[in-house]
């Protein structure tokens, strides 16, 4: 065999029964710990996950249990590949591996029919389980929901359809960043919400309503345009209201993305971010730390996010009906493109 021959790795694949040997437990403990979880307590679930993590266990996907049907695999249907999705997946994944699943991402494209292909996906056993990050038509879940598989909702509120939902509290993480601005003088504020089929854009659009309404401030000088979840449309919608007089003095971004592209119509405008205009955005993604200045924002725990629906899932596959819902809490992170008014 030659230097550029490839090479063919011949280590015998781990089983189950090397990590029971290796921990000093039965094969049965391991068993129950990787598909009944629930089963064992959270000392031996942590055990058992970290030496299949280390000794690199890989159940055998191919080969359903013939009692149970179990594929060991698990969908997390996102609508695009934006970074808030990523990191979400990103979680899903990690503690998908721990409870010895498999983890595979579904992109809807925000596509009704898409999402529901995949839900009969997995009712054709093609997979154990599914997480659905947001929804393109909520109403159309509801009218299937004796028909659906086992599934979570994450991030977005997902009502009347009797599955767990994983969400972050959006009118409150709202509320606070448009505060914050009022906090720092600003009364005219405007909004850009993203598309008003999603439930997550209008509880921000709603937390956004009712901070100006509680403040008093003047409802024509705090604006609401409504476009997509992308940078594209946030430079638009922000070209626009830099147009009205008077012009606003800050902006409430529905997320990051929006917030990075209003920034860049604002700047094209040779205006002095944080001084001459504010901006917030939401979610605390990584393009917004890299932007210069670093955006203000309210963030969230994506990755636990992505976690709390995996133990979520897992649970529900195992039989638990009595799953509460959670709501994560959002933090203010205060950089660099807010600041006081500039004196008029």
């Amino acid at each position: 065999m030659s230097d550029d021959d490839p090479q063919i790795d011949t280590k015998p694949l781990v089983r189950m029964r090397d990590v029971a040997r290796a921990l000093g437990v039965s094969v049965s403990t391991v068993s129950r710990a990787l598909s009944q979880p629930r089963l064992v307590s959270v000392e031996t679930l942590d055990r058992v996950g970290e030496m299949t993590s280390r000794m690199k266990y890989r159940p055998n996907l191919a080969a359903r249990d013939l009692r149970t049907r179990a594929t060991r695999a698990l969908l997390v249907a996102v609508p695009s590949f934006s970074p808030l999705f990523l990191e979400i997946f990103r979680g899903a994944e990690q503690e998908a591996v721990k409870l010895g699943y498999s983890v595979l991402m579904a992109h809807t494209g925000s596509d009704a029919d898409r999402e529901h292909v995949f839900l009969d996906q997995v009712l054709s056993q093609q997979a154990d389980g599914i997480v659905l990050v947001t929804t393109g038509d909520q109403d159309r879940l509801a009218k299937r929901r004796t028909s659906l598989p086992v599934m979570v909702a994450a991030l977005d509120r997902i009502s009347d359809i009797g599955v767990p939902n994983m969400r972050i509290d959006n009118i409150a993480g709202a509320r606070a960043a448009v505060q914050h601005l009022i906090d720092l003088g600003h009364r005219r504020i405007a909004h850009i919400g993203g598309p008003v089929d999603q439930a997550m854009a209008r509880d921000r659009a709603d937390g956004f309503a009712q901070t100006i309404a509680a403040a008093g401030l003047e409802p024509w000088h705090c604006p609401r345009v409504t476009g997509e979840f992308s940078l594209a449309s946030g430079e638009a919608l922000m070209a626009r209201l830099l147009t009205r007089y008077p012009r606003p003095t800050a902006v409430f971004a529905a997320n990051d993305e929006i917030a990075v592209g209003a920034l860049q119509a604002i700047k094209r405008d040779n205006m002095r971010i944080g001084e001459d205009i504010s901006v917030i955005g939401f979610d605390d993604l990584r393009i917004g730390m890299l932007y210069d200045p670093p955006l203000t924002t309210i963030g969230f725990d994506k990755v636990e996010l992505g976690r709390s629906a995996i133990r979520a899932l897992v649970a529900s596959i195992a039989g638990q009906t009595d799953l509460p819902d959670l709501t994560l809490p959002t933090s203010l992170e205060i950089r660099g493109t807010t600041g006081r008014p500039a004196a008029e």
